[in-house]
């Protein structure tokens, strides 16, 4: 059955966050490079404090209650002190403010004429400072779409976070060469009201993106999918990447908040009013148990902590999306490293059913409540947190921050609020004159210069080659060698990725060698036919005039020979048999098209 999400209130926003290709990071001289190894480390620790008005940030509260360490590795030449919050920022990337700059115009946007930088408080460890930096560029845009127009609140050029490399027990380590990388954020209205709506709106920026100086690739770009329906709440899903996988993404967040809202009245009907009470320690009572996992945890000196939940019997079997709505509460003691195990699983299986039978006669827990237990090192925190957020239970669904879990989605912290902002004292306010304004140019969109390359390639081609990490590159070749551009479309669009399936070293095609190939295939040192040879040998090793040796083109004169030669052995075959048979012996020396014409010549 087809949902009618404009009945259910459907809103979604999106925040696009794009990687710009500027050489060097936003506020230092630092190149922008992916280093081999590291030959430095620092580790740190973070505490919140109050924002300029005197409140925390309740995100950064909730980051602190973790107790996280955190490990940063980094080399000398792709990161400073600045990094470090040991030296004052040096003047901002131009380049990466020119870029934002262009991508406020493709957008239409306001553009902001005096930019002041904010630090951004963030201490879940991704930044080493323990704050981003961040400018407001332009905002009160739009971007049309095959649904409606989106409108664009704000566009901001920020750093990028550093990337987790390893997660062992409470420490996390970072690499900070990918970090302060120039970032744009793209934050629009929640204006799209179907998930297709949302999937049309994410390609479309991410195609005016892709028209400016920016940085392709796994990672470079990402999606925070703000969803929320009637009766719900709005929650953020950070880090989603898969741009076609954007309407499932949705579709299972609506039927989380619709399971959630169903729980609700559920407790309702039960008679639940409040979700309340501490956590027991009942170590003691698994001193004999049968389970590995927590016989483990005792051995290792862990803990185990028992609660009930009123009247929850039965909900946490409940499908609440792409998961459980146990799953779900488990996700907030997974947030401090831990899970639950609980009586709507089959504790037979678990070989917990003796324990949990006590537990509930400890508890006092009737036959409709529900017993859960985490267990570990130290899991009062974690076990808080579940029965904080079955509480919540009964008022519905909270605003929160989660992160995406295949096509799902799992909660991370709170929402962050506006405590967290403060001017960054270190940079002076930048201007933006109406000189500036008219020297920034806007380039031509991916989308015009698609509807320019139909024109030489098919649809489909033209279409999977703009979306492609390779487009740039498509520019490069067909301006400089005159060549049919549905012969260096295919060669970069499948060829290549056809060597990469069959395992060969596609690394040695380099732009310089594949540039070589070219200039022998304009010279008409090569065929056509034989260009996947050429790369192939490429990908073994062999030279350039190597392959200029090996693969040289027949003359057009000993290709007749060889024509006139098949034509009279075989004079009774049919045109398609001979050309069969000419095209095995020419080995790939001949193009196709000369073949056929030649063979049709002789054949009169």
């Amino acid at each position: 059955m087809m949902t009618d999400y404009s009945k259910l209130g459907l809103r979604v926003g999106l925040e696009i966050h794009q990687q710009l290709d500027s050489e060097t990071k936003l506020f230092c001289r630092c190149p922008i490079k992916k280093s081999e190894s590291f030959n430095h480390a620092i580790k740190r620790r973070f505490k919140p404090v109050a924002g300029e008005l005197g409140d925390v940030d309740p995100a950064a509260m909730y980051e602190y209650m973790r107790n996280k360490n955190f490990v940063y590795s980094y080399d000398s030449e792709s990161s400073c002190l600045v990094e470090l919050d040991d030296d004052p920022p040096k003047d901002m990337n131009e380049k990466a403010l020119r870029t934002a700059l262009q991508a406020c115009k493709m957008l239409n946007c306001r553009i902001i004429d005096e930019l002041y930088v904010m630090r951004k408080t963030v201490i879940d460890g991704s930044s080493v400072s323990g704050f981003q930096r961040t400018l407001l560029v332009g905002m009160d845009g739009s971007v049309e779409t095959e649904f409606g127009n989106v409108g664009i609140i704000t566009v901001c050029l920020e750093e990028d976070s550093a990337p987790s490399i390893k997660k062992e027990g409470d420490t996390v380590e970072y690499r900070l060469d990918r970090s302060l990388v120039p970032l744009i954020e793209i934050a629009t209205a929640p204006d799209m009201h179907s998930p297709e709506h949302a999937k049309a709106a994410a390609e479309k920026i991410g195609l005016l993106l892709r028209s400016l100086e920016v940085v392709r690739g796994i990672g470079s770009i990402r999606q925070d999918v703000n969803i929320s329906i009637a009766g719900g709440a709005r929650i953020e899903i950070k880090g989603f990447q898969e741009l076609e996988k954007i309407p499932q993404l949705v579709q299972n967040e609506v039927s989380r908040q619709l399971c959630l809202i169903e729980i609700k009245g559920e407790l309702k009907k039960r008679g639940v009013k409040s979700v309340a009470g501490n956590a027991k320690d009942v170590t003691d009572m698994f001193s004999r148990t049968k389970n590995s996992m927590i016989r483990k945890i005792i051995t290792e000196k862990g803990r185990i902590l028992a609660a009930s939940l009123p009247r929850f019997s039965g909900l946490l079997k409940k499908e609440c999306g792409h998961h459980t709505f146990g799953k779900e509460l488990s996700s907030y003691a997974g947030a401090y490293g831990y899970g639950i195990m609980h009586s709507d699983e089959d504790l037979e299986k678990h070989q917990l059913a003796w324990e949990f039978s006590r537990i509930r006669e400890m508890l006092r827990a009737g036959k409709d409540d529900l017993v859960l237990i985490v267990a570990g090192r130290d899991p009062a925190n974690a076990i808080a947190a579940v029965i904080e957020r079955a509480g919540q239970c009964v008022q519905g669904i909270p605003e929160e921050t989660r992160v995406a879990d295949g096509l799902g989605s799992k909660y991370t912290r709170p929402l962050p609020g506006t405590e967290r902002m403060y001017p960054e004292t270190d940079i002076r306010p930048i201007r933006i004159t109406e000189k500036i304004l008219q020297s920034i140019k806007a380039p031509k969109t991916l989308l015009e210069k698609r509807e320019e390359l139909k024109k030489l390639l098919s649809e489909e081609i033209a279409e999977q080659l703009v979306k492609s990490r390779e487009f740039s590159l498509f520019e490069r070749l067909s301006k400089e060698y005159k060549i049919d551009a549905t012969i260096i479309a295919t060669t970069l669009l499948f060829t290549i990725k056809d060597l990469k399936r069959r395992n060969l070293n596609v690394e040695n095609i380099t732009e310089p060698a594949l540039k070589d190939v070219f200039m022998l295939l304009e010279a008409k040192k090569i065929s056509k036919d034989s260009l996947p040879k050429a790369l192939e040998m490429l990908c073994q090793g062999r030279t350039i005039a190597d392959i200029a040796r090996s693969l040289q083109a027949m003359p057009e004169n000993e290709l007749r020979k060889i024509i006139k030669e098949a034509v009279k052995s075989s004079s009774k075959e049919k045109e398609s048999v001979l050309m069969g048979l000419v095209m095995k012996r020419v080995q790939g020396k001949a193009d196709g098209s000369t073949v056929m014409r030649i063979l049709r010549e002789e054949m009169k």
